[in-house]
C-alpha cells in the first residue's frame, strides 16, 4: 500500500483575479476551494491514475472536514490523526502567481505519539510518501524518525525537503527524490548551467543514496537518472495557469506507473504528462488531461 502523509494539510482557496491593487476593494473572477498538501496531491493524482493509496497527518476542524469530506468524494481511503486545533488554509492566486500559505494547528504530544504508532504499523511492501511544511509546534527530527520507522520495517520512502535536509534524507535511500534545479545546485553549491553537468550531478544523487531521481528544469522539461541511466523529457508548451502541485503530480505520475510497470521510461513520460497537465490547469490534472498530454511528451534516453 501507499500511505501518503501529510503533516501540514490545508483547505485551499483558489482564486482567479486580474490584478491586486491596495486600499481597493479587489474583486475576484472566479474560485474553488480544494484539499491542499504535497502529499494530499500526490494522493488525488493517484487516484485519477486508477493507484489506491492511504492518506494520513493530522486534521482538525472545520476545514479539516472539508479535507476529509473531499478525499472521500474522489474516493480516497484516509486515516487522519484527529487533533483539537484546526486545519490551516492556503490562499493562491492563480493568475498572479501569489501563494499565501498559513503557518499550521499545534499538535499535542499525544496526537503525535498516536500518529508515529499507526505509522509503525507499515511493512515491507509498503511505500510512504512525506512531503511539504510540518506544523510549528512539531520536533524538527518528525521526518527523520518516520524515515527510520520505513528503514526498520522495510517499506520504501519518498521525502521532499529543503535542498539540506534534503541531502541529508538522501543517505537514508528514498525510492525517489525530485528536486528541481536551483535545489541541487544549493546541495552542492555549484552552477549547473549545461547538460554535461545536470547529468554529472544527477547521478551524485544516486550515489548519495537516491534510488531514482528526477531534475526537473522549468520548461525545457526534467531529466531522471535510475542504476545507470539517464533520461531527458522535452517541455511541452502551452498556457501555464498554476506552479502549485506540478511537482507532487510527477511524483505520481512516476510512482503510479513505476509501481505497475517498473518500466522507467514509460513512468518518466507518465510523470511529465501528469506535471504538464497541471501545470496547464486550474486543479490538478485529470486522467484524460494527463492521457491528452501525454502523446507530446518526448523522452531521449542519453545514457
Amino acid at each position: 500500500m501507499i500511505y501518503t502523509v501529510t503533516l501540514n494539510p490545508s483547505m485551499d482557496l483558489l482564486v482567479e483575479i486580474d490584478g491586486i491593487e491596495p486600499n481597493i476593494t479587489n474583486r475576484m473572477n472566479n474560485d474553488l476551494r480544494v484539499p491542499g498538501g504535497k502529499s494530499i496531491n500526490v494522493a488525488r493524482v493517484l487516484r485519477r491514475l486508477g493507484m489506491p493509496s492511504v492518506a494520513t497527518g493530522f486534521i482538525g476542524g472545520y476545514t479539516g472536514e472539508f479535507v476529509k469530506d473531499w478525499l472521500k468524494m474522489e474516493d480516497i481511503n484516509t486515516s487522519f490523526i484527529e487533533i483539537d486545533d484546526e486545519t490551516r488554509i492556503n490562499i493562491k492566486l492563480l493568475n498572479q502567481n501569489i501563494v499565501i500559505n498559513g503557518r499550521g494547528p499545534n499538535v499535542s504530544i499525544n496526537e503525535e505519539t498516536e500518529f508515529l504508532y499507526f505509522m509503525s504499523r507499515i511493512q515491507e511492501g509498503d511505500t510512504v510518501i512525506m512531503m511539504g511544511t510540518m506544523p510549528p509546534s512539531l520536533d524538527d527530527d518528525l521526518q527523520d524518525r518516520i524515515i527510520s520507522i520505513c528503514k526498520a520495517n522495510k517499506a520504501e520512502f519518498i521525502v521532499d525537503a529543503e535542498p539540506k535536509q534534503l541531502k541529508e534524507f538522501i543517505k537514508r535511500g528514498p525510492l525517489l527524490i525530485k528536486p528541481n534545479l536551483s535545489d541541487v545546485e544549493k546541495m552542492f553549491n555549484v552552477k549547473l548551467d549545461t547538460r554535461e553537468l545536470i547529468v554529472e550531478y544527477g547521478f551524485k544523487l544516486l550515489e548519495l543514496g537516491a534510488k531514482h531521481a528526477i531534475i526537473s528544469v522549468g520548461e525545457k522539461g526534467a531529466y531522471l537518472f535510475s542504476g545507470g541511466h539517464a533520461f531527458k523529457g522535452e517541455g511541452v508548451k502551452g498556457k501555464e495557469v498554476r506552479s502549485e502541485g506540478v511537482r507532487d503530480a510527477m511524483i505520481a505520475g512516476f510512482i503510479a506507473t513505476y509501481i505497475r510497470t517498473s518500466n522507467l521510461e514509460e513512468s518518466f513520460k507518465v510523470a511529465m504528462a501528469s506535471a504538464t497537465a497541471t501545470a496547464f490547469s486550474k486543479d490538478l490534472a485529470k486522467r484524460h488531461q494527463i492521457e491528452d498530454v501525454l502523446d507530446k511528451i518526448i523522452v531521449q534516453k542519453l545514457i
